[in-house]
């Protein structure tokens, strides 16, 4: 019993997967307590988005009303991407997200900016990107049921002919 326990909560922490991706930073900034999740895990040149959960540092509520900007500059070219994360973009409406193309790979530093009408904190954060997939990565998933089902089609033929010979 005990084992069928711990196989079901292994399988079960595999696939679970967080709102918005791996948490890269929560911590307190001014009066509030900063959370920057990233997805995809690793994060890559292309497609990414940034979830941002801003709570109040006292009480943990979420702070919906506030703003929440992004600049991001890549150490080694320069390049600066600037964008709002706004909760509509976000999953979950609880968050603030941006989802956008990200340049290139290599070393990213990151602020952000969250402000109210009467407060305004940043904080700092860095991630490295890896390389973009290539196009054919992103799309085995689509590929893999034809060879699967050319070699079941194959075992269900030999198994049928297997059993017309030992009936005849």
């Amino acid at each position: 019993m005990k084992r069928s326990a711990v196989i079901m909560l292994i399988a079960a922490a595999a696939a679970a997967r967080a709102d918005s991706g791996l948490v890269r930073l929560s911590e307190t900034c001014g009066p509030w307590k900063v959370t920057v999740m990233t997805d995809p895990t690793p994060v890559r040149q292309g497609p990414i988005d940034i979830a941002v959960m801003v709570q109040d540092a006292h009480s943990g509520a979420p702070e919906l009303e506030v703003s929440v900007e992004l600049t991001l500059l890549h150490v080694d070219s320069g390049t600066r991407v600037k964008t709002a994360a706004t909760r509509p973009q976000a999953d979950n409406r609880l968050l603030h997200a941006a989802k956008f193309i990200l340049p290139s790979a290599g070393a990213w530093e990151v602020h952000t900016d969250v402000a109210s009408e009467t407060t305004e904190a940043s904080v700092a954060w860095s991630f490295s990107a890896a390389e973009a997939l290539p196009p054919f990565a992103s799309a085995w998933p689509w590929l893999l049921p034809v060879p699967a089902a050319l070699v079941l089609y194959g075992v269900n033929r030999r198994l049928h002919a297997g059993r017309s010979a030992s009936t005849s």
